[in-house]
């Protein structure tokens, strides 16, 4: 597929941070556009791209409805939640694939419980799991990276605490998996 899927269309909320993406994946020979725009399902038409990508600064709700949306427009296209931190990372490995669901894990959340914050992962095959959160602490531009586990792990669902301070001040979870796959959980 990595040669196919070279239509991109990147979402984001920041322009410098959506401006480097864009052309960084352009040099990398694809064919990217990017838009800042509230909805950009109604400029654009998932028919025109093989991969959309929606940046981690984008709320839950406007995710899953350009989610639906773009699929409703193109069952095939790919839309992948991106973070600007590992973006690169995701980007090349979703053109790898001919899908982005998870294939190590399957599901990934954060919940308040009480004094803390829980982390559950359900991994569908042993492998190497990293979760980190990212903070902004004083409005920085670079993020720091908190990490809570860097552990194997089989198969199942595992729980990892997270300091409700740290939970609260952070901005995005991301579990990574042998390396390579990442889900996030929005904090904010």
């Amino acid at each position: 597929m990595a040669s196919r899927a070279t239509r991109i269309l990147v979402i984001g909320k920041r322009a410098d941070i959506l401006e480097r993406s864009v052309a960084a994946l352009n040099k990398q020979g694809h064919s990217a556009v990017g838009t800042l725009s509230a909805s950009p399902d109604t400029e654009f038409h998932a028919g025109d791209f093989d991969l959309i990508t929606i940046g981690g600064g984008v709320d839950a709700a406007t995710r899953a409805r350009l989610h639906a949306r773009f699929k409703e427009q193109n069952k095939d296209v790919m839309v992948l939640d991106v973070y600007a931190p590992i973006a690169g990372q995701q980007i090349a490995r979703a053109l790898r694939r001919s899908s982005v669901e998870g294939e190590l894990g399957s599901a990934f959340s954060v919940t308040e419980a009480n004094d803390t914050f829980v982390a559950r992962a359900t991994i569908e095959r042993a492998c190497a799991l990293r979760l980190d959160i990212y903070s902004y602490p004083g409005g920085a531009l670079e993020p720091e990276v908190a990490r809570i586990a860097d552990t194997s792990v089989a198969q199942g669902t595992h729980e990892f605490r997270i300091e409700k301070q740290l939970a609260r001040d952070g901005f995005m979870a991301v579990l990574t998996l042998n390396g390579e796959e990442h889900h996030l959980h929005r904090l904010q």
